[in-house]
């Protein structure tokens, strides 16, 4: 089964081991109307293969027992707390070892091989010596579940120290953490938003990580308590709750109520920030949704009814693509095309972004005219500030890359506002951003630099929801080079491909960001611009190619593409 693509399952939150799926992202092109779209999580397992590792064998040779251990720690992450793992080592070292501490992500077979160990042997052994893993990392997990890509140019070659006592090997050095395989990665790890507020108080950010299925519940309320990450400060609006941890180290399921235990630091705090942590944890445990038991108490006070009135929630926008054809723009949302406002003088577009309030197209000169809701010409937009492209915000909203590569420019309402990036490298030019469904995420294609790939980053509105800046850091979320587009296909998958190369390859990939990307097919012909939207009822992935065809993925990110719109000169959603 492709782990990417597994279909959600609607279940209730009174089985242990199921998920309670509402308002995330689904791969499904799910129907829409009304203002909202509210999509079923896109990447949550529906089903697990539990494995179930066996302990060292007597006589074992030290390759034997290295192998051994990398075939117990995925059980260890997903179910048994790492009792097999343990048995592969010395007493010493079993004490010692966290294996929740952090995770190697391989990709391929690794190679064990043994070599002398020049050191001397501990008091009480036998003999020693060193088995080398050498093997393809391709991520890393850090202790808070966060996701990070690596592009190793070699194999990486682990060390493991192993003993031999009473004639039994054992390791008795290693690092903290585990090493997984890309074939096991979601099978032991959950994948877990952790909902924040934005900066405005307006939306909730999910905030990706992967967590160990044993515990998820337990670990996502302590994120929930933990800081944020660097690369969303500022986009988040944080109450103190430092003086605030669990009870317990897990959380349970009683009565098909989920409780969740938390110290007497949740009784000092105010009405909103009690409610406001109450509903975040609600909607964190429940995947976005809300429609599951919980129980929330501090100290023996009953917090469940807390977030009653609160309003914030995770509905996706309904967002419509347009493409603007022979003049004229047209919307793709209904069942055929319709011819919505015409546009004059925009023969050389090489960039749209329109909603029904408006937009702005792109001339080729790098120049981005504003449109009113008709498609008239409403004066120059950005200020006149030269773009290499443009992409359509939250309400209305029209972002540019500048000309240098290294400034942003939102325009909104007919104002302009000019953004820094605060840490982005002399060494890097941005080509083209995409903007997250609730605003407050930003994804970027960067060329050069520390940051060469596709980097997210937290975007900083104030209580009107006006952009007032960027986080002072960013998060690469992948190391795919040459990245010409993008854009979110949900609140949790980005869709990006490169330019094409001069062989006539284009290359496309799509991931939950942060977290491993996976290939997305993309039609024949060269792609030159994507977006994603309601296309004849649906939510889909849409592209233009050179040749002025529009095409739409139907079904998933899998499914066959077909034509939905024909000598077309700019793609755009909103």
């Amino acid at each position: 089964m492709n782990r990417w693509c597994r279909s959600a399952a609607s279940l209730a939150m009174a089985l242990v081991c199921c998920l309670t799926v509402s308002a995330c992202s689904s791969p499904l092109a799910l129907p829409s109307s009304g203002n909202v779209q509210t999509l079923e999580p896109m990447e949550q397992q529906s089903r697990r293969v539990y494995t179930n590792p066996q302990g060292p064998v007597e006589d074992a040779q030290p390759e034997s027992i290295v192998k051994g251990f990398y075939d117990a720690m995925p059980a260890g992450v997903q179910s048994d707390g790492y009792h097999v793992a343990r048995q592969f080592l010395a007493s010493s070292a079993s004490a010692a070892w966290d294996g929740d501490g952090a995770a190697l992500i391989y990709n391929g077979t690794p190679d064990f091989r043994r070599r002398a160990n020049t050191l001397t042997s501990p008091q009480g052994t036998e003999n020693s010596l060193i088995v080398e893993v050498e093997l393809q990392v391709v991520g890393t997990l850090d202790q808070n579940g966060s996701y990070r890509p690596v592009h190793d140019s070699e194999p990486r070659k682990i060390p493991y120290t192993l003993v031999q006592h009473k004639g039994q090997w054992r390791i008795s050095r290693l690092d903290d953490g585990v090493v997984i395989s890309v074939a096991d990665f979601d099978q032991v790890f959950r994948q877990v938003s952790v909902y924040q507020v934005a900066s405005s108080g307006k939306q909730m950010i999910p905030d990706v990580r992967w967590l160990s299925w044993r515990n998820w519940r337990a670990r996502a309320v302590l994120e929930v308590l933990g800081d944020v990450p660097d690369w969303l400060r500022g986009a988040v609006k944080q109450a103190d709750v430092s003086s605030i941890s669990l009870t317990t180290d897990s959380i349970p399921v009683q009565n098909n109520v989920v409780e969740v235990r938390l110290t007497s630091g949740i009784n000092a705090m105010s009405d909103e920030d009690r409610a406001i942590l109450v509903h975040r944890i609600r909607l964190t445990l429940g995947d976005g949704g809300t429609g599951y038991s919980l129980k929330v108490t501090g100290d023996g006070v009953d917090y469940s009814d807390a977030d009653t009135n609160l309003k914030l929630g995770v509905d996706q926008p309904a967002v419509g693509v347009y493409t603007l054809t022979g003049g004229h723009i047209v919307s793709l949302s209904s069942s055929s095309p319709l011819r919505i406002a015409d546009v004059s003088d925009a023969e050389d577009a090489s960039g749209l972004a329109y909603s029904a309030n408006g937009g702005a197209v792109l001339h080729s000169n790098g120049i981005a005219e504003c449109l009113n809701a008709n498609g008239g010409s409403c004066g120059t937009a950005f200020g006149g500030a030269r773009l290499k492209s443009l992409t359509s915000g939250a309400d209305g909203e029209v972002w540019g890359v500048g000309e240098d590569g290294r400034t942003l420019y939102v325009f909104s309402d007919g104002k302009t506002v000019r953004l820094e990036i605060p840490w982005l490298d002399y060494g890097g030019q941005v080509s083209s951003v995409n903007v997250s469904p609730e605003g407050s995420r930003l994804a970027l294609a960067i060329d050069g630099g520390a940051l060469s790939g596709v980097a997210v980053t937290g975007v900083i509105r104030d209580s009107s929801n006006t952009v007032t800046g960027l986080s002072d850091a960013a998060a690469l979320v992948s190391q795919v080079q040459h990245v010409a587009m993008l854009t979110f296909y949900n609140d949790l998958n980005l869709v990006y491909a490169t330019e094409v190369s001069a062989d006539g390859n284009q290359a496309a990939y799509r991931q939950i960001v942060p977290g491993p990307a996976v290939n997305q097919r993309l039609p024949e012909g060269s792609i030159v611009s994507m977006a994603s939207g309601q296309i004849s009822l649906y939510r889909r992935l849409a592209v233009l190619d050179s040749t002025g065809n529009v095409r739409s993925v139907s079904g998933s990110l899998d499914g066959s593409w077909s034509i939905a719109d024909s000598q077309v000169d700019a793609l755009g959603s909103q």
